[in-house]
């Protein structure tokens, strides 16, 4: 019965942590990025960290339905921030990539994204820096392995 109590506990702990590490997530978009929307901000990063991706991946990654995602690339084409392109070898698929101005704007968001998560964790010791990190994998890991609420360490 105190090892259920203990759990409850973890749990609401750990809806807490993520609800508040949400709220932090949205409010840092939000305020770095006056002229974007906080899924246009995404899309940026997202296509940051890649060379290209098809309209149908951006969807999934930032689970919205194609119709959405197609308005969002639209818009941001429209802007100049992104280039919409297809290949000869399957003219179907459409692929998005970031314009120069993309670029400019990806790179000012990662700055200040690097700053931002440096101020905190400046102020940590070498050893609860890697804690913490390893900590974050092992989340990670197991939010992609599948690992269901019942399994794991007891």
């Amino acid at each position: 019965m105190g090892e259920g109590i203990h759990v409850r506990n973890a749990i609401t702990g750990l809806d807490e942590l993520i609800l508040t590490l949400g709220q932090r997530i949205l409010t840092y978009f939000a305020s770095r990025s006056a002229d974007f929307t906080i899924k246009e901000m995404f899309l940026i990063d997202v296509l940051g960290a890649r060379d290209f991706a098809t309209m149908s991946e951006l969807a999934q990654i930032l689970s919205v339905p194609l119709t959405t995602m197609t308005s969002m690339v639209t818009r941001l084409v429209k802007r100049g921030y992104l280039d919409r392109y297809r290949t000869e070898e399957d003219r179907r698929v459409v692929f998005v990539r970031l314009s120069s101005q993309g670029h400019e704007i990806f790179q000012q968001h990662r700055q200040a994204y690097i700053r931002t998560v440096s101020d905190v964790l400046g102020d940590l010791t070498e050893e609860e820096q890697k804690t913490i990190l390893a900590f974050i994998g092992e989340v990670l890991t197991a939010m992609s392995s599948g690992r269901s609420s019942g399994s794991g360490r007891g």
